[in-house]
């Protein structure tokens, strides 16, 4: 993504965009970026491959750390070192499109969440980004932000993904500057590598009062639970 034009939205503004797969740019935004994930996001794509969080977690993506949270961030890799190709986009498209990520989802637009420490409420803006090879813009289809999402299957994406900010509201309201490596591994896992957490709520004897089915809605159900844990022990007593 190179120097794209960010333009604030309205909740209640309208905006032109149809990408598809006879479009001159199409693919092109699927490169030279820093496709982030979040915890549903990865849910959904290790379902896709019918396989366990680890084994997605090392075979398609690296991890960092974020620089304004000190939260581990899990981006997808590159095709490869000269390839900056998302790792599951082909000529045809995109490989995983029923269960793409929700950055995919929502492109053109942007998303970011905050959270209000008086009120504890948490608030969505949405932004425009504007790319020179983007010829999707040009398309006379017309949508509102809230007919974009409901066409993109966001809710639920927005919804379990959004916990995310509780997580860094409780960092910063613990007045915590910076993680300790234990921290750091936990968040991971409890965020992304949810079945590892699994095997580590087992050997270390906590969470176990309740069990969650290995399916989508039971993955759901077991991250909302490992969040909970998080903001009250790892975060709040400083684990």
């Amino acid at each position: 993504m190179k120097n794209p034009h960010i333009i604030r939205m309205n909740s209640n503004q309208s905006f032109n965009f149809k990408c598809h797969p006879d479009i001159s740019c199409f693919n092109e935004c699927c490169q030279n970026l820093q496709q982030v994930l979040a915890p549903y996001d990865i849910i959904r794509l290790k379902h896709h491959f019918n396989c366990d969080s680890s084994t997605f977690l090392n075979t398609y993506t690296i991890c960092t750390i974020g620089p304004e949270t000190g939260l581990p961030i899990v981006e997808l890799k590159t095709k490869s070192q000269n390839d900056l190709h998302c790792i599951f986009v082909s000529k045809k498209g995109c490989l995983v499109y029923p269960n793409r990520p929700s950055t995919c989802r929502y492109y053109p637009l942007g998303r970011f969440v905050s959270k209000s420490r008086e009120t504890g409420k948490v608030k969505a803006n949405h932004f425009m980004i504007r790319e020179s090879h983007c010829f999707g813009h040009d398309t006379l289809f017309q949508q509102s932000i809230d007919q974009w999402r409901i066409d993109q299957e966001l809710q639920e994406f927005d919804t379990y993904n959004d916990l995310m900010i509780h997580l860094i509201a409780a960092k910063n309201n613990a007045g915590l500057q910076h993680l300790s490596e234990n921290q750091r591994y936990l968040i991971y896992m409890g965020c992304y590598d949810i079945d590892a957490f699994r095997q580590y709520a087992k050997q270390n004897n906590i969470l176990m009062d309740q069990s969650f089915p290995l399916s989508i809605d039971g993955d759901v159900q077991w991250f909302t639970y490992i969040m909970r844990w998080l903001e009250e022990t790892v975060i709040q007593n400083e684990f």
